[in-house]
């Protein structure tokens, strides 16, 4: 079978901020006297547990990960995995999406 896609994986990196007031976290367990680095605590354990919204973001970049050559059954079993949501469309739907994403992504085309 000859190997006709290239499949590039990458990793795309955030910076999140998240800022709370020291009175609203001592709210959180309100029978303790926290020290001043028991509440940098409490502020991690807060974004941990997502009962903070996030401040901020800012994307950092993407980074390759790894680039390989691979063929049309490959790819159809990696879109099915990749995107179980997807999985009941027809082969030809599959391969067309794929194919599309060079034209939908144009540099200056935004549809």
């Amino acid at each position: 079978m000859s190997k006709d896609y290239v499949v590039v994986t990458t990793v795309s990196s955030f910076r999140q901020r998240y800022v709370m007031h020291k009175d609203d976290l001592r709210k959180l367990n309100s029978d303790v006297e926290p020290s001043n680095h028991e509440l940098s605590d409490w502020a991690g354990d807060t974004v941990t547990c997502e009962e903070c919204d996030e401040f901020s973001q800012q994307h950092i970049g993407e980074q390759i990960f790894d680039v390989y050559e691979c063929t049309e059954e490959e790819m159809l079993t990696f879109f099915d995995r990749d995107n179980d949501y997807l999985s009941g469309w027809e082969r030809d739907q599959k391969i067309k999406w794929v194919r599309d994403t060079i034209t939908r992504t144009k540099i200056g085309t935004h549809e």
